[in-house]
Parts: structure tokens; sequence; C-alpha cells
């Protein structure tokens, strides 16, 4: 197991809060974090290291499309229907309290996340479809799993150039034709650099600074290129943070924190929505949200640790629970989706 994977895991999950949590400062009037706007590259970071971790979990393994499909399935949708189930009583008492930002929200694609323009019950489901959708190219070609991870990749790219040429408008077909797809192919292509070179130390620390340089000057400047979108602006430097980052794995020391919350990171990422509006209840009840600093680390440390805890009593126990059932085995290695 790679702990730098699990580092990055914590990092883009602990990402994706902070800018949610920054949203309910600045809806509630509240200035603290507005200067906070990387937070979204978080997803970039999770697709591509799901690219990466999908070739992990196969390699030098029998497996076909059918177990591979049956393990992700095991792996991602009890705890996502769980929380949309959720989701739903609450939608059902009061509509305004879930999407709140607006938007039609559709119960049928939330459950089987298949996009049709409408919002999900648990908004964070979005990148669940892609997720899904990469499986399925994915495992599509483990007939040949010498040449899986080039189909793979061709299959994705030829996607997006279809969605260059024909510029669907149906949102089905923009979501199979999107940008983000190739940031698959980036995690593919940062795990074959990887498996075929070793990088020194010091050229693995010019790879993540220069990852970071980037994000920081594509965030700084506003870029945003129309053709490739976030895959461009947000992809390229987390590519490089994710190569960078892995080549540094001999000298990365394992850390209790972070890789409970690398482990996590999956239940955190789909809990803590909830989280942040139960403690956004709670404080607007007290009359106490003008107290910003305050209302900032009870939501983050609320949502670590119900995130924390949902893992431990709920995601673990659904994945023995289901495992069990369908005799499937655990993959080595467990991303978050993502």
């Amino acid at each position: 197991m790679y702990l730098s994977i699990q580092y990055l895991r914590a990092l883009a999950a602990f990402m994706v809060l902070l800018t949610h949590a920054s949203f309910k400062l600045q809806s509630n009037g509240s200035d603290l974090l507005s200067w906070f706007n990387i937070g979204g590259y978080g997803v970039d970071l999770f697709f591509i290291i799901s690219g990466f971790i999908m070739c992990l979990t196969v390699q030098n393994k029998a497996i076909n499309f059918k177990s591979f499909m049956k393990s992700r399935v095991i792996r991602i949708i009890p705890l996502y229907w769980l929380m949309t189930s959720l989701a739903l009583i609450i939608y059902l008492i009061n509509p305004s309290l879930v999407n709140s930002s607006g938007g039609e929200t559709s119960v049928v694609s939330s459950y089987l996340l298949i996009p049709d323009g409408s919002k999900y019950l648990v908004n964070n489901g979005w990148t669940l479809s892609y997720e899904f959708f990469f499986y399925l190219v994915f495992s599509f070609f483990l007939f040949d799993k010498s040449k899986q991870k080039v189909f793979t990749s061709i299959t994705l790219i030829f996607l997006f150039i279809m969605g260059l040429a024909f510029k669907f408008e149906e949102a089905l077909m923009q979501f199979a034709t999107s940008p983000l797809l190739l940031e698959f192919v980036m995690g593919i292509v940062v795990y074959e650099l990887i498996r075929k070179f070793k990088f020194s130390i010091c050229f693995s620390f010019l790879l993540l600074f220069f990852g970071l340089a980037l994000l920081i000057y594509m965030n700084e400047s506003n870029y945003y290129n129309v053709t490739f979108g976030k895959a461009l602006t947000s992809g390229i430097p987390m590519f490089f943070v994710l190569l960078g980052f892995v080549g540094l794995e001999p000298k990365i020391k394992k850390s209790t924190i972070y890789f409970e919350l690398g482990m996590s990171s999956y239940s955190l990422y789909l809990v803590h929505p909830f989280s942040l509006a139960a403690v956004t209840f709670i404080f607007k009840y007290l009359g106490i949200l003008s107290f910003s600093g305050f209302y900032f680390f009870a939501m983050v440390t609320v949502s670590l640790i119900s995130g924390w805890l949902c893992y431990y009593y709920v995601e673990k126990r659904l994945d023995r629970l289901f495992r069990s059932k369908k005799k499937v085995s655990a993959p080595t290695n467990k991303m978050l989706a993502s």
C-alpha cells in the first residue's frame, strides 16, 4: 500500500471539506475564508488518484469485467445509497434543505448515478458518476491486460475528442465526453511512469514543487481553458503533484493521523455535507453564527470526526457484509471515489 496515495487522499478530501466549509461561511455572512478557492482541486486529484489505483488494483491479478465491477459496486454504492436515502428523507420533509443552492433535484438519477442535468440528493455524487464511467471503460478491456491501459486511455481521449467535434447539448453526452475524463488518463500515465522508472528523491521534490507552483499560478491568474477546462488548469498541476509525491514514497514515514484520514476519506467525502448542515443549524439555533472562527472550527472538527466514525462503524461493516454475501475479495488498495 502506498502511504503517499493515502496521504494525498486525505489531502484531497480535506481540500473539498475546506471549500464547502468556506461556502457555508460566506453564505452566512462571513468572509473568513473568502480567499480560499483551491479546494475544488481536490476533486481533480481524486480522479487522477483513481486512474493510478485502478491500475495498481489489477496488476498481477486474474480478474475479469464481472468481478471487477462487482468489487467496485460493493466498495462505492452501499454507503452512497445510505447517504442518499438519508438525504431523501430530509428532502421529503423539507426540500429546501437539500441542494439549497438551487436547481432541480432528481431522485432517480441520484440512485442510478446517471447524469440528466439535474442535481443529486447528495450533490457530491456527480464525481461518482465519473468514477463509474471510468470503471466501465477500464474493466471492459480486462480481456487483454497487456494492452488494457493503452486501450482505456485511447478510448477516453477519443470520447473527449468527440465532445470537441460534436459539441453535444444533451447532459449525458456532455458527461460522457467531458475533459475531466483526461484526468483518469493522467493517473494511468503516473502509474506507468512510476512502474517503469526509478525517480530520485531530488527529482521527485522538483516535480512536486513544480506541480504546486503551477497550481498556484493557474489559480492566481484565473486562467481557464474552454477546450480542456479543469483537466488543464487543475488536472495538470495535480498530475505533477501526484507524480512527485509518489516518487517520494521511499522517504515517507507512516503517520497515524494522515493514514486514518486517508482510509476514511470516502466516508468524509460523503458525510461532511450533512455535518456542515448540522453544525450550521445548531449555530443558527444558538444565535452564534457571528463567531466565524469557532463556527469554522466546529464544522471542520465535526466533519472529520463524523467521517472517521462513519468509516469504522458504517463503511467497513457494509463492505464486509456485502463482500461476504457476494464472495468478492477486496482489492488490496481501496480508493476514494470520488
